[in-house]
């Protein structure tokens, strides 16, 4: 992927090219049990009674003419063609469609039931699907799948059993369609932001754009004070030296540096809904990289766990690759480092830069070494830090007790609950920008406090 590209929401699928069965062999059909037993109960009521004899004899050439037809019917089942339609990236807990598309110039109307293999670790909705394919035509069923971890994966064969409408054997078709495919943060949510940006309707979305305040942030010239210039304008060294007031003159600076700062230590492991913590927190820092990058930001990345790990330094015009680097990224089993991990983010970042942390404050201790050394960064960076709530926590907490159970849990989850809110004062007392987000509103949330950030040229 190129650097400054990432897949369309109007591109088409990378698909296979259209291939014939790889294996075909025959079955018996349920039907042709029963007409089987039906056939024997004829027999032996013709035992009985002579006359049902013929009964019973006509039955069997029926099945024997029937099956016989079906053989000669389905006997050109190798004039059978599919294919699979798939994006060569998906986006992670969102549902992907997959489209199989099948060809039938055999030249007789056939019944269809298809059942796909998808990847072990998505969730997928009916594998086994039904359909009519028609002599000369196409068809193509759809189904949905959801990627539950980022990383490279297999979509495996295609199985198709094919019947006539007389249905008493059938012929089955394996394809062999294996497509890999790739599991990337959530496209779906850019995608959305871009749609609704056209539209001019991203309040749709819980996005609140923001006006900018066209305040500059570089150093253009010194002149004299005016009245009405803002007092913190003022150069006092340049002051003292010319013995009158002087004031600063700014330049109108859009571009800013923006960089991610993910933590991937154990409290990112733990998983709300279908994705983990960790995977939440990728989501919004991909959605947010876009925004950055589209307006002209320097973006960068920084990922932590129990040690520094990778750095992207900003620049502009990378967001292709700041999505191959979090693509990859997981959360370990390790406790974060936070001051070790601060050192090496504050020695590596040189330029004043909107730091965005995307963390957890699940228990007081992870969270005292969060905010005793957030300082590390605040001091020269403006840090934004998102905190991932667990809304169990919160449902505990509502909860009406009715044994003492559950007024342990509702005592314990409260606890919690107070533990969090004191650790985000401690960052705000810090310098630090600190909030709390529920993982379905995190990307918009983020996304919210950047544009105002930007919008108040906070930085």
């Amino acid at each position: 992927m190129s650097s400054q590209q990432f897949p369309s929401p109007d591109s088409e699928p990378e698909v296979e090219a259209e291939t014939g069965p790889a294996r075909a062999w025959w079955l018996a059909t349920p039907r042709l049990g029963y007409a089987i037993v039906a056939g024997a109960a004829w027999l032996l009521l013709g035992a009985v009674y002579g006359p049902l004899s013929w009964l019973a004899a006509l039955w069997w050439v029926a099945v024997i003419a029937a099956a016989a037809l079906e053989f000669a019917a389905l006997g050109r089942a190798s004039q059978i063609s599919a294919r699979r339609l798939v994006e060569p990236v998906l986006s992670l807990g969102a549902a992907n469609q997959v489209r199989l598309a099948l060809r039938n110039r055999s030249g007789q109307d056939l019944r269809c039931c298809l059942r796909d293999e998808p990847p072990l670790d998505f969730e997928a909705g009916r594998l086994r699907l039904s359909c009519e394919l028609r002599a000369g035509g196409d068809t193509m069923p759809v189904y949905l799948v959801t990627p539950r971890k980022r990383g490279d994966y297999a979509f495996g064969k295609l199985e198709a059993r094919l019947t006539t409408g007389l249905g008493v054997v059938a012929r089955q078709l394996r394809f062999d369609l294996s497509q890999r495919v790739k599991v990337y943060p959530n496209l779906t949510d850019i995608r959305s932001y871009q749609l609704q940006a056209q539209k001019q309707r991203l309040q749709d979305i819980g996005v609140h754009p923001m006006r900018s305040a066209s305040i500059g942030m570089e150093f253009e010239s010194l002149r004299a004070y005016v009245p009405g210039d803002e007092p913190r304008r003022i150069d006092w060294k340049a002051t003292a030296r010319h013995g009158k007031p002087i004031t600063r003159l700014y330049d109108i600076e859009r571009s800013q540096h923006v960089v991610l700062c993910l933590d991937l230590g154990r409290t990112m492991l733990s998983e709300l809904g279908v994705l983990s913590k960790a995977d939440h927190a990728v989501n919004a820092a991909a959605l947010v990289a876009h925004v950055a990058a589209r307006s002209g930001d320097w973006v960068g990345l920084f990922a932590f766990s129990g040690r520094p790990g990778l750095f992207v330094p900003p620049r502009k015009s990378q967001f292709g690759l700041i999505l191959d680097s979090l693509y990859g990224l997981q959360a370990e089993r390790v406790e974060s480092d936070y001051r070790r991990s601060f050192l090496e983010a504050a020695h590596r970042i040189r330029k004043r830069a909107l730091i965005i942390l995307l963390t957890d404050l699940v228990d007081p201790d992870s969270s005292a070494r969060l905010v005793r050394n957030v300082s590390l960064l605040t001091r020269r960076h403006l840090v934004l830090c998102g905190a991932l709530s667990d809304y169990e926590l919160y449902e505990l907490a509502r909860q009406s007790p009715t044994e003492p159970r559950k007024l342990y849990e509702r005592t314990v989850a409260s606890a919690l609950l107070s533990d969090r809110q004191r650790a985000l004062t401690a960052l705000r007392e810090r310098g630090a920008i600190a909030f709390d987000a529920t993982p379905e509103n995190l990307s918009v949330a983020v996304l919210n406090h950047y544009l105002e950030i930007k919008a108040k040229a906070r930085l």
